[in-house]
């Protein structure tokens, strides 16, 4: 992991998250954006998956942090908070994760872990030609429970 890796994952899952319009109404960008997200609860922790094409992340934040946007592909953040949204670690937490292209079968995801403070986060790159929709599928384990969550991007051609 790069030493700046390290910051990306504040900053991009504020990206993600307020482009999601959590509270607030979502500006409609000039080229067709997708983000999709979901959230699932297990073993006390609350994770959500959110996702996105590589080439909608705002340029500064991709040249920071080492996303070329002119390559295809979507990318997958997985954040691990408490019930309050409050950091929590991850404990025993296991996580899993593949990507598709649909129809294809799905493959496995490489989830880099990056730790800020205190804060525990999932960032995966998947790879894909548009137009496209990738599917994320996450499977989180944490203290004997059990929990599944799919997000969906669709990858449109600049």
């Amino acid at each position: 992991m790069r030493p700046q890796s390290a910051l990306l994952c504040p900053l991009l899952a504020a990206a993600l998250l307020s482009a999601c319009g959590r509270d607030a109404p979502v500006a409609t960008p000039a080229a067709p954006a997708s983000i999709a997200a979901a959230t699932v609860t297990v073993g006390g922790a609350t994770l959500q998956a959110s996702s996105m094409a590589i080439a909608n992340l705002e340029p500064a934040l991709a040249a920071r942090y080492g996303f070329d946007r002119s390559h295809d592909g979507a990318l997958l953040l997985v954040t691990l908070r408490d019930a309050n949204g409050d950091a929590l670690p991850p404990g025993d937490l296991q996580l899993t994760a593949t990507a598709a292209v649909l129809p294809d079968p799905p493959r496995p995801l490489e989830l880099q872990r990056i730790v800020v403070g205190n804060l525990t986060d999932y960032v995966g790159v998947f790879p894909a030609q548009p137009p496209a929709s990738v599917r994320f599928h996450v499977t989180a384990s944490r203290s004997g429970a059990r929990a599944e969550m799919n997000t969906t991007t669709e990858l449109y051609p600049r």
